[in-house]
């Protein structure tokens, strides 16, 4: 079976990461994800299989689902975790290639675990192992945000295992749903976001936002005929969270703290699709978790080698950096074309398959105004990042670094051209206008909030935000206590 192969690849390279030396760690950890990444690629079942591995604890087995969805997610993550190893040459801790190693492993196990107490099971390793990925550095800042992730995510996993033990009551489905919205990084359940996806190594944001958070999503739609799940009961959670997190990112000033609030927005569009329960619905958020992993882990990258070169991440300190780092640039460029749903990158495929999927007037509406807040958040990020007077001069940025983000450009591109013209024909002049409709809104909205200078001062939004930080202060406490 091709997946125990994989993970015994992962985890012997996991193993041998923490003896050797330098440069050879290194190559270790990319060689083994590539091949976990190809075999993965190569596992396509004409259709859905189902395999068990019987223990020698009889009669204890192991059972894992091939399919679209499983393969499907599971080659999304295969590709970030492999981007993350590229990427991650200038980190020599020796116990971060492991940590990322074994998180893969566990993250694939996961994937493809058919039975819901085996998912459970390794969903919980991946978070503890992505705990320490977190906290690796050993900051103030890491160390507190891996608490708050940690703890948070634990929350979430006792109410699935609530769930599970007590799926025949009626309020299980209620507790599974709470664990898995928090598991998604919902509002109100974000507290978590905010904080993990800046404090933590570039590589690691890159992967939790891209992968970590559609697990939730994914254990909704692979689980919820266990509980008779009426799926539409996230809906007003994902509006929450799509016109929440949108604006909480536009007033941010930390450029990796606007993508992390972008995750709860994006993720909020994901669960949308889930939680409207039609064909439509579901083909738009399984595009959109693809898409959103592809942009969002190249939009992290990007911003990380912005912090490498100038040691900044003050977007009103920045500007000008096209001119020193135009492959970072261009790369960040197509990130932000494909997150705000602009033709003819990806993003503009999955949002327009879900606008339309979406039968209720006022709610296509809350959706456009994400859609235009999305592409006002992204102005202002590339505008004071790249363009204007050069405030900090940068340092070179190494090569390999440079090479994950070439590859998820060219991806963002042709997903977008793929999915749009051969596959799912939304390149159509109705929805070219209303991309054209939205764009011109979202430029139109910074120029509002640029003239008023709310992007970097908005007093009412701001509270609503130190609440949230306030929370998660409150969760540290009593976690002392």
């Amino acid at each position: 079976m091709v997946i125990v192969g994989i993970v015994a690849v992962l985890v012997a390279g996991a193993v041998i990461t923490g003896i050797v030396q330098d440069q050879k760690r290194k190559y270790l950890s990319i060689v083994c994800a590539v091949i976990s990444l190809a075999g993965v690629a190569t596992y396509v079942p004409q259709e859905p299989a189902v395999y068990r591995i019987a223990l020698w604890m009889n009669p204890v087995e192991l059972s894992f689902r091939v399919d679209t969805l499983s393969v499907t997610l599971g080659l999304l993550a295969a590709l970030l975790f492999t981007m993350a190893f590229l990427y991650s040459g200038y980190i020599d801790l020796h116990r971060f290639h492991s940590l990322l190693l074994l998180d893969m492993a566990v993250v694939l196990l996961a994937l493809f675990s058919e039975d819901i107490l085996l998912f459970y099971a390794f969903l919980e390793m991946s978070t503890i192992v992505t705990y320490f990925l977190i906290v690796h550095r050993g900051a103030p800042s890491s160390m507190n945000a891996g608490f708050k992730y940690v703890v948070m995510n634990i929350g979430g996993a006792v109410l699935i295992l609530l769930a599970i033990v007590m799926k025949e009551l009626p309020y299980a489905s209620v507790l599974f749903v709470a664990g898995c919205l928090v598991k998604m990084g919902l509002i109100p359940f974000h507290v978590w976001v905010a904080d993990a996806h800046p404090r933590a190594p570039t590589p690691v944001s890159a992967v939790l936002s891209g992968v970590m958070v559609k697990l939730g999503a994914y254990a909704i739609i692979r689980f919820a005929p266990v509980f008779s799940l009426d799926t539409s009961v996230i809906v007003p959670f994902a509006l929450l969270s799509m016109v929440g997190g949108v604006l909480l990112a536009l007033v941010q000033k930390d450029i990796k703290r606007i993508l992390a609030y972008h995750t709860v927005s994006q993720v909020g569009i994901i669960a949308l699709g889930i939680g409207l329960g039609t064909e439509p619905g579901y083909t738009g958020a399984m595009l959109h978790m693809v898409n959103h992993g592809v942009f969002k882990g190249l939009l992290f990258l990007s911003v990380g080698c912005v912090i490498y070169a100038t040691g900044e991440r003050n977007v009103q300190e920045l500007g000008g950096l096209l001119h020193h780092m135009p492959v970072v640039g261009a790369a960040c460029l197509v990130g932000c074309l494909s997150i705000s749903g602009v033709l003819p990158f990806n993003g503009f495929v999955s949002k327009t398959l879900l606008f339309h999927a979406v039968p209720v007037t006022w709610v296509k509406v809350l959706f456009f105004l994400t859609c235009a807040g999305t592409v006002a958040s992204f102005t202002k990020l590339f505008r004071h990042t790249f363009l204007g007077d050069t405030k900090k001069v940068p340092q070179p940025v190494p090569g390999f670094m440079k090479i994950p983000l070439v590859i998820l450009s060219v991806l963002c591109l042709g997903l977008g051209i793929f999915q749009g013209a051969e596959r799912h024909n939304v390149w159509t002049g109705s929805s070219i206008a209303e991309c054209l409709l939205m764009l011109g809104a979202g430029l139109a909205l910074y120029g509002v909030a640029w003239k008023t200078k709310i992007l970097f001062n908005a007093p009412q939004i701001g509270l609503a935000d130190n609440l949230y930080i306030q929370t998660g202060r409150l969760i540290q406490k009593i976690g002392r206590t």
